[in-house]
């Protein structure tokens, strides 16, 4: 299974990194996927990305994730390669995951459903959301935001591989 983490300057980095860090632990090749070489996050925190998005061979993954922050969400939904994207993991009915913010992407974009999704508190424009710290529906999950970054991960490892490594990684963890 691969996951790329798709990550913009703006971003909370917290979303990304401990998302990335549970995947890698349960044996998903994750990749952190720049549109820039060194990302700042919205805290000002920098890291260098692993795949620029023009290099993303996004063919191959299994898994799209989209972390929130601001302004990173509004530089993720600006960017047209991303857009195309997503369109393209919907379209072949691969996994969607985004946290915090970013889920009102999908949402501009027509894919959510109300009480079918979570986020970020604000960012739901006009549908209600489900009561939940995350939320799968179909092949997209979504979760509220980074108080949600181990559920979050929890619902993309038990969708990718199985509830039982799921439940391993964050037992392992001392969640």
């Amino acid at each position: 299974m691969k996951a790329g983490i798709i990550c913009t300057n703006g971003l909370e980095e917290c979303e990304a990194l401990v998302t990335y860090d549970l995947l890698y632990r349960a044996g998903i090749e994750v990749k952190l996927i720049g549109t820039d070489k060194i990302i700042k996050s919205s805290h000002n925190v920098e890291f260098i990305s692993q795949i620029l998005i023009d290099d993303f061979d996004y063919q191959n993954y299994d898994c799209l994730i989209l972390p929130g922050g601001m302004p990173g969400t509004k530089n993720l939904e600006a960017n047209r390669k991303v857009s195309d994207i997503i369109d393209y993991f919907v379209d072949n009915g691969k996994y969607i995951a985004a946290i915090c913010a970013a889920p009102s992407i999908l949402n501009h974009k027509g894919l959510l459903k109300e009480e079918k999704f979570i986020c970020f508190p604000g960012f739901e424009e006009g549908l209600k959301t489900a009561s939940s710290k995350a939320y799968t529906d179909n092949r997209i999950i979504t979760a509220k935001g980074l108080g949600a970054a181990f559920e979050f991960s929890y619902e993309i490892i038990k969708s990718l591989i199985s509830e039982d490594k799921a439940k391993e990684v964050v037992s392992n963890i001392q969640y």
